[in-house]
């Protein structure tokens, strides 16, 4: 049997935990503590596998890769070592200053939402009152869109042609019955009576005649769909 060297002793605890274990193993729940010394290392007998692994410390874990079996059992040994150490690792120290720099900006975030609250409170006021105003106004337009649509319904382009249309017929009506209230006098008719008779007559034809030919055009334009344009007023 070969005796084992102070330093491949040495060797034996520094790389013995990067060893690979076999079969599951049974994770414990997460504590703060440092975990128990263990001294179960199992250390390969091939030495190209203890040059890869010493290797692989040095690229991985500098910081323990520099530190001999008795300090390292220390650090395993002693709480507040072991917490030192970790405490002073630049991953560490960059997630604290991380951590700080964000539990900083979040205070900030928070004052200013904090001191912008009357600001908002005040608009939503605001919203509230000018959204009720709107829906004021909205319904007063309603209102008023429903009274324009009735004060264009006698205006609507099928009355007005109805209502010249009636107008030609009460004129026609008109002019015939001035006509038989001349033809049925028995008296002597002045010459007078004839002139007014005339003029009279005249202009009830002359207003017929006009308005049945604007009759016939708007009849014809409502009849094609191209009203607009055609003059259907009423006033003389």
């Amino acid at each position: 049997m070969s005796a084992t060297s102070p330093s491949a002793a040495s060797s034996a605890a520094v790389l013995s935990e990067f060893e690979p274990t076999r079969g599951p193993v049974g994770l414990p729940p997460y504590e703060t503590r440092v975990p128990e010394a263990m001294n179960n290392y199992n250390l390969p007998s091939n030495p190209v596998l203890i040059t890869e692994k010493v290797q692989r410390l040095g690229e991985q874990f500098p910081t323990f890769a520099n530190k001999s079996a008795d300090d390292l059992e220390d650090l395993l040994r002693f709480e507040d070592l072991f917490q030192a150490h970790i405490d002073g690792l630049e991953q560490v120290q960059l997630m604290r200053t991380l951590e700080y720099e964000l539990r900083e900006e979040n205070e900030r975030l928070a004052e200013v939402n904090l001191s912008s609250e009357d600001e908002l409170r005040r608009m939503r006021d605001n919203v509230a009152e000018l959204q009720m105003f709107a829906s004021s106004m909205t319904s007063r337009l309603y209102e008023l869109v429903q009274e324009h649509l009735d004060l264009q319904k006698p205006y609507s382009p099928m009355l007005l042609l109805q209502r010249l249309r009636d107008e030609v017929k009460a004129l026609d009506e008109q002019a015939e019955a001035v006509a038989r209230g001349f033809m049925a006098k028995d008296e002597v008719i002045e010459s007078s009576e004839c002139e007014d008779f005339v003029r009279m007559y005249k202009q009830l034809r002359l207003r017929f005649h006009s308005s049945e030919s604007r009759c016939r055009l708007a009849d014809a334009a409502y009849r094609s769909g191209s009203l607009s344009g055609v003059p259907l007023s009423l006033d003389r």
